[in-house]
């Protein structure tokens, strides 16, 4: 009777866990009908959509893509072949289009949270359903200033992360041709995923690399098809902007930079290092290469365990935003670390514990920015000059380096 008793709860526990899916696509479909009463902009408005939608219809006609003085702020800075990706959006009207992005954005939080578990916790289907709901919903807290922010914005980082936290999916499955084509599509709709390179060389994943090579080359020519004689220019304005936003990360001291390099800058004497320096330069080198080494270090130390991928892909997407930033919203790349520490909470030390739960403290911290309070935008402002939210994922990432020094996962 005991097997056909585990069956049953098995079946049971799985019930709920769809329920707890269902009953969070329902909230998020809730938002979005909150949102077509948002007094503010006057009902649902994907700012930042409009630059893809806009894009699908000129790939679609093989009109030029990069028109910076025409479309102002909202002009597009990703690849060629990331404008085919939104074709399918811009085939019905833009109205309708906003709201089927946002149910398309609303399914990835449910798929990141699925693989998310899946990677961390793959035996959640066995586990006390009131523990793994309160560990749900923990995450959802910690990580929701993100996701409502890629929800109001239609923006395409969440769909980054999903494809970053499939990557490491498949990885665990040894996948390889499925995990390189999605590493390969990430690339071009921002290089960020290019952060994995280094990681699949040191596990001599050479087969995966070819794979991605292969696949980056055909998506590169790909949008041949549609923009035929200005293939070339199209391309050539993408590396424009790309070399552009490299020049702006270099500023350490720019306002709103969120890097490692100009945190550790904004507290220490580092500051006082005129721009330009080569004191600065001698800066950065040291910052990033001391990040290299302590990230082959925890690559290194984890070879003997059972299931490193887990801790080594979670510590990496981490680190992304800090090597990377664009926006605060790219922070929501702590997703897979949120989960590997609370659903390892148990095994942390007691201060392990403390900086963890600081570090969710102010990941998701500056929620206080969404609501439409003076005292909220003073706060907002404040939490953004000090860099908290920096401060919060390098706690993150501090935590799990110990963790993984200790061999623990």
């Amino acid at each position: 009777m005991a097997p056909l008793k585990q069956k049953i709860m098995q079946v049971v526990r799985a019930k709920w866990l769809i329920g707890f899916f269902v009953i969070s696509g329902a909230l998020c479909a809730g938002l979005l009908m909150l949102e077509f009463t948002n007094r503010y902009n006057g009902g649902i408005w994907l700012r930042d959509f409009q630059v893809f939608y806009r894009a699908g219809s000129r790939a679609l006609t093989g009109d030029e893509l990069f028109r910076p003085v025409r479309d102002g702020y909202y002009s597009y800075k990703y690849s060629p072949t990331a404008s085919l990706i939104f074709i399918p959006f811009s085939l019905i009207p833009f109205a309708a289009s906003e709201v089927i992005y946002w149910l398309f954005i609303s399914a990835l939080v449910l798929a990141g949270f699925y693989l998310s578990l899946e990677i961390i916790f793959p035996d959640f289907r066995n586990a006390d359903p009131r523990e793994l709901g309160l560990l749900l919903v923990l995450a959802a807290v910690i990580l929701g200033v993100h996701i409502w922010s890629e929800l109001t914005l239609g923006q395409v980082n969440h769909l980054l992360l999903v494809m970053y936290v499939a990557i490491a999916y498949l990885f665990t499955r040894h996948r390889p041709v499925l995990l390189a084509f999605i590493w390969a599509l990430s690339i071009f709709i921002k290089p960020f995923g290019l952060i994995l390179l280094p990681y699949f060389a040191i596990k001599k994943k050479f087969r995966e690399i070819a794979w991605f090579s292969g696949f980056s080359a055909f998506l590169f020519f790909l949008p041949a098809l549609s923009f035929r004689g200005n293939f070339l220019n199209e391309q050539r304005y993408w590396f424009e902007e790309m070399a552009l936003e490299l020049r702006m990360k270099a500023d350490v001291f720019q306002p709103g930079n969120k890097t490692l390099v100009s945190v550790i800058a904004q507290f220490s004497p580092v500051k006082i290092i005129e721009p330009g320096s080569s004191y600065l330069i001698l800066y950065k080198i040291v910052v990033l290469t001391m990040v290299t080494l302590l990230a082959v270090v925890l690559i290194r130390r984890g070879s003997g365990l059972q299931r490193p991928e887990v801790l080594d892909f979670a510590f990496i997407l981490a680190l992304t935003p800090l090597i990377s930033y664009t926006s605060n919203n790219l922070f929501g790349m702590v997703e897979l670390a949120v989960f590997l520490l609370l659903f390892n909470f148990g095994k942390l030390k007691t201060w392990e514990k403390i900086t963890a739960g600081v570090g969710f403290l102010l990941i998701g911290g500056n929620f206080y920015n969404q609501l439409p309070f003076e005292w909220g935008v003073r706060f907002y402002e404040y939490y953004d000059q000090i860099s908290l939210l920096s401060i919060g994922t390098i706690l993150l990432l501090a935590t799990i380096f110990m963790v993984r020094w200790r061999e623990t996962l």
